[in-house]
């Protein structure tokens, strides 16, 4: 019988404005992360509510998560951030998991849309290591074993940095209001005892601005090293709400040499529900995922050579839309 251990293992005060950091303790293999703020958001003085920016609250008390590995000398695993993402890109791609379901804040507490008030609030971010889109999900599990099945050490420190939102304005545009925000910011994760070494995953999601309509638009922040399990394609419209939207992507042409694609975005909206990843009850605007595995890891896409060309509109003008590009790769381990 394989041994499981899930456990809210590290919580400390949260502060505004101010990062926290976590240091893993080592030991199995992570299937998933959770970054937890168990608190209350006090809002006063703020008049009439303003305008949600992105997610609004209270996701975007979250600025961003980084995972930082610190590989050990003689380390056959890659040194770097597993994890460099906004909590949208996180959340967004957590529907693929979830049966195709969004789910923000557990109580659905949105923060009154800003107004004056006092809000208890229980929000969990996940972070998906294990992907149930694989036939074999355990994979990429994150593997904090100290040594692999060589002997060989693996990372010498992993940490968790979590930056958190100062000012109201961060998450409503045009309030006049303070946020006050008293509580906890937690980390727990579940793990699993594995036989073998976990394959190394990168999580990171980029900014691409769109300055104006353009057939072959190119995202020069694509990475370009390891190889790709999916891709998650935002479209956001306008500043500062950067609502999902629908009017900005038409199609997506991408030429590589395991790779051939070329799709409108209706046609690519339509995969996402035939093959289950989203549920077509759920709003899926500005939403398009791109699983390039079929179930096998084997099946990813090397990103050194792969040329994506879009082709984008941009409504609301030069600079005000734009593309939040998550992205998902492996890594071979090195000898």
């Amino acid at each position: 019988m394989a041994f499981e251990d899930r456990y809210l293992r590290l919580e400390a005060p949260l502060n505004q404005g101010v990062p926290t950091v976590f240091n893993l303790p080592f030991g199995l293999n992570v299937l998933s992360g959770r970054v937890i703020l168990k608190a209350t958001v006090t809002i006063t003085n703020a008049g009439a509510a303003g305008t949600p920016i992105g997610e609004g609250g209270p996701i975007r008390l979250i600025r961003r998560i980084q995972i930082l590995a610190n590989k050990a000398a003689g380390s056959r695993y890659p040194n770097g951030y597993l994890v460099d993402c906004s909590p949208r890109s996180l959340l967004r791609y957590a529907m693929v998991e979830r049966s195709g379901k969004f789910v923000g804040e557990l109580s659905g507490n949105i923060l009154g849309g800003g107004v004056a008030g006092v809000y208890p609030i229980y929000l969990s971010i996940p972070i998906y290591f294990a992907s149930g889109i694989l036939v074999n999900e355990m994979q990429t599990a994150l593997n904090l074993n100290q040594t692999d099945s060589t002997g060989a050490p693996i990372y010498s420190s992993v940490q968790v940095k979590v930056d958190l939102a100062e000012l109201l304005t961060e998450i409503f545009a045009g309030s006049g209001g303070t946020m006050v925000v008293n509580g906890l910011i937690c980390w727990e994760d579940d793990r699993i005892a594995l036989a073998k070494d976990s394959v190394p995953l990168r999580q990171e999601d980029h900014i691409a601005l769109i300055q104006a309509a353009q057939e072959t638009f190119v995202d020069p922040g694509m990475p370009n090293d390891g190889s790709f399990t999916s891709w998650l394609l935002l479209a956001e419209q306008g500043q500062p709400g950067e609502v999902l939207s629908d009017a900005i992507l038409n199609r997506l042409e991408i030429q590589g040499g395991s790779l051939n694609f070329k799709e409108h975005w209706q046609e690519i909206r339509q995969a996402m529900i035939d093959d289950g990843f989203y549920d077509p009850s759920s709003t899926m605007y500005g939403q398009f995922f791109l699983d390039w595995t079929k179930g096998l890891l084997v099946n990813s896409n090397p990103a050194a050579g792969l040329q994506a060309r879009m082709s984008v509109n941009n409504p609301s003008g030069a600079g005000l839309d734009q593309l939040r590009v998550y992205t998902r790769r492996v890594y071979g381990l090195g000898s």
